[in-house]
């Protein structure tokens, strides 16, 4: 089927006063306190669905019937995964034109991961006209209502293509408050690569690892396995990673909430806990803190 045009959608749904910028007042939006409400039953429905989704084998074609009921409540994260069924064609017909559709009914519901999707399927040219441009368009209208995807991807081009570290790091920092793992990752990468702010760096790789994301579980072990970064050797500290690790390669859906309480990490030698603070400043728990 021929390619779907969208520089109408483009044109009728985006309001944005400049392709190329973000402004630098930018104010971090959360995208749970903009998003549409779900319905009660709806919810019911799609939270059986994912459960039955992550199954050994799953039944696909009951997931799908329990998205498409979902769906027909206006349940949006329904829409994003029904969508990802047709295209992958697990338990519905494999149709690119039915996912974007869902995409749309997502934006027209006002929902941040809308945008998010339509951009990624645009930056691709998945059954819709290739335009980085216009993908960008989507991306950002995304970031402004606080989609944490589309605040990692564009924050980290601030950082890496723009060299806009400010804005970049504010960007991912707003992504991260959202529990979103891959900015708390990216947040670490930065501080350990760029800033050289290697407590701040093993804040956001114990972010990470708390969320469930195994490779920063990984980083902290061999951190404290080799003495990396400047950091002592540590074998309690490298053992117990080494563990949550473990945990995480048979179950990726653990998540630790009180892992900095359960297993606080150690001060840098040099650094303290933070490289732009005082040496005996410690962390007191609070948003501010990094």
């Amino acid at each position: 089927m021929q390619k779907l045009l969208i520089n109408i959608a483009l044109t009728t749904l985006l309001f944005f006063t400049g392709a190329d910028a973000m402004a630098e007042d930018f104010k971090c939006v959360h995208e749970l306190d903009v998003a549409p409400a779900l319905d009660a039953q709806a919810n019911q429905l799609f939270e059986q669905a994912r459960t039955i989704s992550k199954e050994r084998l799953p039944d696909w074609p009951k997931v799908a019937n329990l998205y498409q009921e979902s769906v027909k409540k206006n349940h949006w994260k329904a829409m994003h995964n029904l969508a990802d069924l047709y295209l992958r064609g697990d338990g519905v017909p494999k149709d690119t034109n039915k996912a974007i559709d869902l995409y749309m009914q997502m934006i027209k519901l006002e929902a941040p991961l809308g945008y998010y999707d339509m951009g990624v399927m645009i930056q691709r040219g998945i059954g819709v006209t290739q335009s980085d441009k216009d993908a960008m368009q989507y991306l950002k209208k995304a970031a402004d209502l606080g989609n944490p995807q589309a605040l990692t991807h564009i924050g980290y081009l601030y950082i890496y293509e723009k060299n806009n570290d400010q804005l970049g790091v504010k960007l991912l920092k707003c992504a991260d408050k959202q529990n979103y793992a891959d900015a708390s990752y990216k947040l670490a990468s930065y501080n350990s690569n760029i800033d050289k702010n290697f407590p701040v760096a093993m804040h956001y790789y114990q972010r990470a690892t708390a969320l469930g994301m195994r490779k920063a579980a990984l980083v902290i072990e061999s951190t404290f396995t080799d003495g990396d970064f400047g950091y002592e050797r540590n074998e309690k500290v490298a053992l117990y990673y080494s563990n949550i690790s473990s945990q995480l390669y048979k179950n990726p859906d653990l998540r630790f909430p009180n892992l900095t309480k359960d297993q606080p990490l150690p001060p840098h030698p040099i650094q303290g806990y933070h490289a732009d603070k005082d040496i005996n400043w410690k962390p007191t728990g609070r948003d501010d803190d990094y």
